[in-house]
């Protein structure tokens, strides 16, 4: 799906294939973000679309008291800011650069009418926001049934997932998030995921260096994870 499903088992690879993605890209206005740099911000006007051409963003969610929670990180090739697309085209969310990232931009309309000369990207971004739904519902069921150790099992095992385009580049089993990213990733506090963290350690499931987190028992995670169903 070119992002990190944290609720439902869905992969990273890509929903929309090659021949389409070259097609966006000569389509699209190329533009640079630096790390940190918002691309778009909550409740403004939705007039743009962008497609990731390299390094990692996110989608995150603040509540009117200023809690965030992380919705997702995109990798390359993963379109975000779709809600320019809906009846009522305001963001849903704010999309900041991990890292320095590279898009593809497009109108509203830009992207409507590549649609329609394109049926089959039509249908592909159909089934990525169908993913993102099914991932959501995952993500509340868990909240409403899972400990956040269960929680926290699962979403260290879909982060450490290797990015199937990266190669031997890509670093398996470790997840760079802080704390604080897991903690609003997950809805709760930071002191409780750091508590989980660390239970986690003790049992022998992950290593902890420095700020990074290596999965180095990914069936255990995932016995514990799959707890509540026994």
């Amino acid at each position: 799906m070119r992002e990190y499903s944290i609720g439902a088992p869905l992969g990273l690879e890509a929903v929309i294939p090659a021949d389409l993605i070259e097609q966006l890209v000569q389509a699209g206005r190329k533009r640079t973000f630096a790390k940190d740099e918002t691309i778009y911000r909550q409740g403004e006007a939705a007039k743009h679309i962008y497609l990731l051409l390299s390094g990692r963003a996110k989608t995150v969610l603040v509540a009117p008291n200023g809690q965030e929670a992380l919705l997702r990180i995109h990798l390359p090739r993963n379109i975000l800011g779709l809600t320019a697309l809906a009846s009522d085209p305001v963001r849903d969310a704010d999309a900041i650069a991990v890292e320095v990232i590279e898009t593809a931009t497009f109108t509203r309309d830009e992207l409507r009418a590549l649609m329609r000369g394109q049926p089959r990207l039509a249908d592909h971004l159909i089934e990525l926001l169908v993913n993102r739904m099914t991932d959501f519902h995952f993500r509340v069921g868990e909240m409403m049934g899972q400990s956040v150790e269960q929680r926290l099992a699962r979403a260290l095992l879909a982060l450490s997932e290797p990015d199937p385009s990266a190669g031997a580049e890509t670093q398996c089993g470790t997840i760079t998030l802080t704390h604080e990213e897991l903690a609003s990733l997950l809805n709760t506090r930071r002191p409780t995921i750091s508590a989980a963290v660390n239970r986690l350690a003790e049992a022998g499931l992950i290593r902890k260096s420095g700020r990074k987190l290596h999965v180095i028992d990914p069936d255990g995670l995932n016995a514990l994870y799959k707890g509540a169903e026994e």
